[in-house]
This record gives structure tokens, sequence and C-alpha cells, in this order.
């Protein structure tokens, strides 16, 4: 090879690499809070669960900490009055998953004890078993909670959006049963609900703790926030 043909070549390959370095370095993440793109939704910033914070909610309080009380969570915190009656069991689809990541995302955001999302979730299991019910199935019930328009719950629109129905139910539990943490499940949920069958509600508690315990728990990873200021929850 000549030395022009050689000097032609180094000169070609210096100026590819001035090419491909011209562009701006990506810095990595910093450790611990890598952020992600959801599929559908904005960058995500993911917090362990076990921190001793975690972000608030609300855009006029994105990026301000408070403290994350869902740390160590105890069965004693799920279940504080025991298990009563027999129990019913099953697997979740993701629909049914998502419908209890909504509620326990609301009982979060309202700053509720755990106990109070095991409540939301054993009647939403009993009423729909989790589904968002978009047709009355009795009366004119609808949603998760089987809410009925007529009643005063709110529209069909509304009833039908899972979040709007879990604002309503944790609404009529404090209205109606303002010490539910000193109550056996059923009695609470029966105090909101006002259903024909009260103790029925109790079957679905133990169903219930595991689902909470799996969203709000240690071991079911991190909890994420949106950039928007929607809590996000893993699992599932």
């Amino acid at each position: 090879m000549s030395i022009r043909r050689q000097m032609f070549l180094a000169l070609a390959g210096a100026s590819a690499a001035v090419i491909i370095q011209s562009g701006p370095a990506i810095a990595a993440p910093p450790t611990g809070t890598p952020a992600v793109r959801a599929p559908d939704g904005p960058v995500i910033t993911e917090i362990p669960v076990d921190s001793s914070e975690v972000a608030t909610f609300g855009p006029e309080s994105v990026g301000k900490p408070i403290p994350n009380s869902y740390v160590g969570l105890t069965r004693a915190q799920l279940v504080p009055h025991g298990i009563q009656g027999e129990q019913r069991h099953f697997t979740p689809d993701p629909e049914q998953w998502d419908n209890a990541r909504t509620i326990v995302e609301v009982i979060l955001r309202r700053d509720m004890p755990a106990y109070a999302a095991v409540i939301a979730l054993s009647t939403a299991l009993q009423e729909s078993l989790l589904r968002n019910l978009t047709e009355a199935v009795d009366h004119d019930s609808l949603g998760v909670f089987q809410q009925r328009p007529s009643a005063g719950w709110g529209t069909p629109e509304q009833l039908t959006d899972p979040r709007y129905a879990t604002e309503r139910f944790l609404d009529a539990l404090l209205v109606h049963a303002p010490d539910y943490q000193a109550m056996p499940l059923w009695q609470a949920a029966q105090a909101a609900q006002r259903s024909g069958f009260p103790t029925a509600y109790a079957r679905w508690q133990e169903q219930a703790a595991q689902m909470v315990s799996r969203l709000l728990g240690p071991r079911q990873g991190p909890v994420r926030r949106a950039a928007s200021g929607q809590a996000m929850l893993g699992c599932c």
C-alpha cells in the first residue's frame, strides 16, 4: 500500500471518529433511581418501597418527600381483628390486579392505613370480584363496588371509573364508620355499603390482605411515581 493511500485512510478514519463523537454524552441515571418510560405514559422514577421517604402526589407537591408509612407492613396492620369465618381465594387476572392497584393507589394518596385498603378490596371482591361492571347486574348497581346511581353515589359514568368509585366508598366509610380501625372488617364494610349480606365481606379478608401486601409491602418491588405526580404501584 502506498504512503499516499495510508494517509488517505488515516484521515478518513479520524473524520469518522469526529462524526461519531460529535453528539452529546448521555450520563447514566443515579444508582437506585433509574428513569424508565411506561408503554403509554409519562417518564416515571422508581423509588425503593423500603425507603424512609416516598414522593407525595399532586402537581403542587412534586418532588417533596413524605414518610413512607407502609415500610415494614405487618399482618397486624392488615388484619388487626383477625380472620373471621371461612375464606375464599382465587388467582386474579391482569384486569383484577389493575382494579386492585387503582383502589390501593387511592388509599395511598389519601394517606389512609393499610387496613382501609383491605376493607376496600374485600368489599370490591364481594361486590364485583374486582371487575368494573359497566352494565347493571342488580337493579342499577355499577362499577367495582356495585354502587347505585339512584342511591346518590354518582352518575353511571362516574361509578364506572374505579378511581371515583373508590373515593366515594372511602367517603362513605369515613362518614358512617369513622372508627373503622376499631371494627371488624365486615362491620366497617357494611357501614359504607348497607348490603343485604353484611357478613359476606369477611370471606375475602385473607385474599384482600394478601393482595394489599403484594401491592404495598417491601417484597413487591419499588413504588413508582409518574412525572405528573400520579401514583403508580408495581406488582402483577
